[in-house]
């Protein structure tokens, strides 16, 4: 609803207010990926079930659904949605306090906070985008839900 009631009216959204637009579209993201990889169930599963060390009668191993890395795009994509749009959630979390304690805190006008607004948005989405790709491009990925 915030995403919605923003493209309709973003005037209504101005420093401090503005990160939650940005914090609910990350949140949005996310919520969608995990639906995308509960709808797809194995076809996106990062690992393989595994075979028991030792015989547990008739009880069956399933496979880890994860998003991560490996040679399926559609897993990769996954990972790349749930780790980027999380990490800039934290950013814009961070952003978010920064600008409520400007405002608040050393009464800062809208105007001069949304002035370094760029700033948030490189905070918020550059080091995020940075992580994901160190993240890929040295195969650290690893799959822990």
């Amino acid at each position: 609803m915030t995403v919605l009631t923003f493209l309709i009216d973003s005037s209504r959204f101005r420093y401090p207010e503005r990160p939650i637009v940005f914090l609910a579209i990350c949140y949005l993201i996310v919520g969608c990926a995990y639906v995308a990889g509960l709808g797809a169930g194995d076809s996106v599963a990062c690992r393989e079930a595994f075979q028991p060390q030792i015989k547990i009668g008739r009880m069956q191993m399933l496979s880890t659904i994860t998003q991560g890395h490996r040679q399926s795009t559609s897993c990769t994509v996954l990972f790349m949605a749930l780790y980027f749009c999380s990490m800039a959630a934290f950013g814009w979390w961070a952003c978010l306090a920064l600008a409520w304690f400007l405002a608040a805190g050393l009464k800062w006008g809208h105007e001069a906070i949304e002035n370094r607004s760029h700033l948030f948005h490189l905070v918020a989405w550059a080091i995020p985008a940075v992580q994901t790709i160190f993240v890929l491009a040295l195969g650290k990925v690893e799959a822990e839900r």
